[in-house]
């Protein structure tokens, strides 16, 4: 398959994509189409109304509806493929919703085949897998009190395995999955996408439409206060995950008391600096397993578990870089903010250092020599060479992936155009 091509062909494409301007300036030439189907009777559904929903921050919904013909089919055609730009398609039939949310078109993959499948669904929770469960612990927002929160970003990464729609009950109501809280938990925010899915009831997060196959991620943060010298992040885990990582950030004084984490280590991820515990990948965590995530406060901050020398050297596990690669992109702005709400307040740079907005990398792009340029060219292809193959082993979502080659991409254009100017 043409994928397989990977680096070179990887820069062939977007050194190409770079200097063609007038491709990327064609934005309303998206497609969603697809088929309603009863799988319940394995027949197609004609005369369906399928609706389109189109959401742009800062603007009203737009809707749009269409029927489907004899084969069950329906198209919308002149879409945007504006990464801001999310769809969502959706049908009611005898009185249920069916619906595809946080759809994105781009510019790589400007046509999606979305298909509905009407009345069938698995209650087997033995069905749904967490791939991965990250916790991010580090400082509160800057403008809150000293009281002794911390902030705190769990990403998660759950699979419906099944060919199937997994549905199941909570309080006599039907759901998707669900997930429990920390008990004293403060603040807590869902990401733009979590919005349209999720619902908070006490200490869960509950999601209100049934979970598709495939891998789906969910974003959200919270405050949560250190008592008495100890932070509890335990809870009873809903489903079976397969490894549970928690980022302490740079400077925080918290140790972990649980067993089931393994020795720390120290990882600089895009410029910041964490300690970095992990479950046992080998020992996957059961559903209703009460899991231990106590932290300890101490008066200094976690000894770090590799010499100052290493501390800076790139993540040595590229599973850590994608993770934090993928929780960034698929949340957008929210958790990328979020993120560096974490970090130390940083002093304010003058108004002559300040960098233009849209200029990607331009921060520190300018501070690089040849050789680091170089490196940074081929780091950047590395990655979409590695995104490529994740899309085509389908272990990322389409909605993931076309961020994160769109973020990719933008990097590696500030990047090649630096090596022309310098070149030339």
């Amino acid at each position: 398959m043409l994928l397989r091509f990977t680096f070179h062909v990887s820069f062939l494409i977007f050194t190409a994509l770079v200097y063609l301007p007038s491709a990327t300036g064609q934005s309303d030439i998206g497609k969603i189409e697809g088929q309603v189907i009863d799988k319940g009777e394995n027949l197609p559904l004609s005369q369906q109304l399928v609706a389109l929903q189109i959401r742009k921050e800062g603007e009203d919904i737009q809707r749009h509806e269409t029927v489907t013909d004899s084969s069950g089919a329906y198209i919308f055609e002149d879409l945007s493929t504006a990464f801001d730009v999310h769809y969502a398609v959706s049908t009611n039939y005898e009185g249920k919703e069916y619906i595809e949310q946080n759809i994105v078109l781009s510019e790589w993959l400007p046509n999606l085949t979305v298909n509905i499948q009407i009345g069938a669904f698995t209650d087997d929770p033995s069905q749904v897998k967490v791939q991965q469960h990250t916790l991010i612990i580090g400082l509160p927002p800057a403008d809150h009190a000293p009281d002794g929160a911390v902030s705190v970003l769990e990403l998660i990464q759950v699979e419906n395995t099944n060919e199937l729609a997994f549905q199941t009950s909570i309080a006599n109501q039907p759901a998707g999955v669900y997930f429990n809280l920390p008990n004293g938990h403060e603040n807590l925010q869902l990401d733009q996408a979590s919005k349209q899915e999720l619902e908070i009831s006490v200490n869960q997060l509950i999601a209100n439409q049934p979970l598709a196959p495939g891998t789906h991620q969910v974003a959200y943060s919270y405050l949560m206060h250190v008592s008495d010298s100890n932070l509890v992040l335990s809870r009873k885990l809903t489903f079976d995950t397969a490894q549970l990582y928690v980022f302490i950030s740079d400077g925080m004084p918290l140790m972990p008391q649980s067993r089931i984490l393994g020795a720390g280590r120290q990882e600089q991820i895009h410029g910041l600096v964490y300690t970095i515990y992990a479950t046992d990948p080998a020992h996957p965590l059961s559903t209703n397993q009460n899991v231990d995530l106590r932290f300890r406060a101490t008066t200094a901050a976690p000894p770090p578990q590799s010499s100052p020398g290493e501390t800076a050297r790139k993540p040595s596990d590229p599973k850590m870089i994608a993770l934090i690669a993928i929780a960034a992109a698929l949340a957008g702005g929210f958790l990328v903010a979020a993120i560096f709400k974490i970090r130390p307040p940083a002093p304010k740079p003058s108004d002559d250092s300040q960098t233009p907005q849209g200029a990607p990398d331009a921060s520190w792009l300018g501070k690089l020599d040849a050789a680091d340029l170089e490196r940074t060219r081929i780091a950047r292809l590395e990655m979409i060479t590695r995104l490529e193959e994740l899309h085509e082993k389908r272990e990322i979502s389409e909605r993931v992936y076309k961020r994160l080659r769109k973020e990719q991409s933008d990097r590696l254009a500030a990047v090649l155009t630096r090596l022309n100017r310098d070149g030339g």
